[in-house]
């Protein structure tokens, strides 16, 4: 169990492409059969995906989700002290997302940058190190966190075409002394990474069997072990915001820890399987609106999927925090 205190939520901005990908009649053009085409969309709970346009990158919405930040918020740029990136599909393999993203924003060069490859997990792993960051240096932290998965998936291949969609984020963590602390905790098998791969070159290939098993009885078991070290339960907490590996699969985790279906935030209905990312973008997209708390609100996120890899977290998002998802425009800075 791992503790961060005095760190706070500024905003979380999440940025979409604005191609809509009908997962229906994808799935008929893939298949060649309505009814199967039909069962999948059941049986995923995604209707439809967000997907980038050709030279679209994950730099590109990640950078235009802190540019709408900035400008909705009053997050300045000068307070950032260091830029940290999730993605494992960077826009080039050097200069890294983070340090291209810090001269494309207008930030200072004293600002440290840096990227974290890491997939469905990524986006907790990298609140820990954002958390940090703003807690040792006293400045504000921004977290990006994004990816254009379908640029690497098989067209043909029926595992990820119904899933994997694109997105981007930012999230600012600021230093917040006396603020409630938050709790983290991470797991990794990297002996069950096969299920889940990205090879030099290739395209993505998905054991969906693997990765089912993997949440439903690993991530389960995290998950449970969590809660319990923290003393927190699912009457406790005011939302579950999972990775949104699909509706099935996160709506059987939540149901299995004890969560209420009103209390399981998910977005991939509408966005698909966005990755890391699909976190933020959950949050953005569902927080503040009818149904949550009008008051802080504390919050269990977890990412699991790639490497194979878990994150949990209990963290407080307040009622003030800049919360937006938006459509990025082709030749948007």
């Amino acid at each position: 169990m791992l503790q961060i205190e005095g760190v706070a939520l500024d905003g979380i901005c999440a940025c979409v492409p604005a191609g809509v990908e009908e997962s229906f009649s994808r799935l008929c053009a893939l298949y060649g059969d309505e009814e199967k085409a039909r069962s999948v969309v059941k049986a995923t709970g995604i209707s439809s995906r967000r997907v980038a346009a050709a030279g679209v990158s994950s730099l590109d919405l990640c950078t235009a989700a802190a540019e709408r930040l900035f400008d909705s918020s009053a997050v300045r740029r000068d307070e950032i002290g260091s830029v940290v990136c999730v993605t494992f599909t960077p826009a080039s393999a050097m200069p890294c997302n983070a340090v291209r993203a810090q001269s494309s924003l207008g930030l200072g060069t004293g600002v440290a940058a840096f990227d974290i490859n890491m997939a469905c997990s990524g986006w907790v792993y990298g609140l820990y190190v954002a958390a940090l960051l703003a807690k040792s240096s006293g400045r504000k932290t921004l977290l990006l966190d994004g990816d254009v998965q379908t640029a690497h998936v098989d067209p043909s291949d029926g595992a990820t075409v119904p899933v994997l969609a694109d997105a981007g984020s930012a999230t600012v963590v600021s230093p917040s002394p006396g603020a409630r602390a938050w709790k983290f905790a991470f797991m990794s098998d990297g002996a069950k990474g096969g299920a889940l791969v990205l090879p030099h070159g290739g395209r993505i290939s998905m054991d969906g069997f693997g990765v089912f098993r993997f949440v439903t009885v690993d991530t389960l078991r995290f998950l449970g072990d969590f809660l319990a070290g923290t003393g927190e339960t699912p009457e406790s907490l005011d939302a579950f915001v999972p990775h949104q590996a699909n509706i099935f699969m996160v709506s059987q985790l939540a149901r299995s820890l004890g969560f209420p279906q009103e209390k399981l935030l998910t977005s991939a209905g509408e966005f698909g399987n966005t990755g890391s990312s699909s976190l933020p973008l959950t949050i953005a997209c569902r927080c503040g609106k009818p149904g949550m708390p009008e008051k802080d609100a504390r919050l269990l996120v977890s990412g699991f999927g790639g490497g194979l890899s878990a994150g949990a977290a209990l963290v407080d998002l307040p009622a003030c925090c800049r919360l937006e998802v938006f459509d990025y425009k082709d030749g948007e800075e």
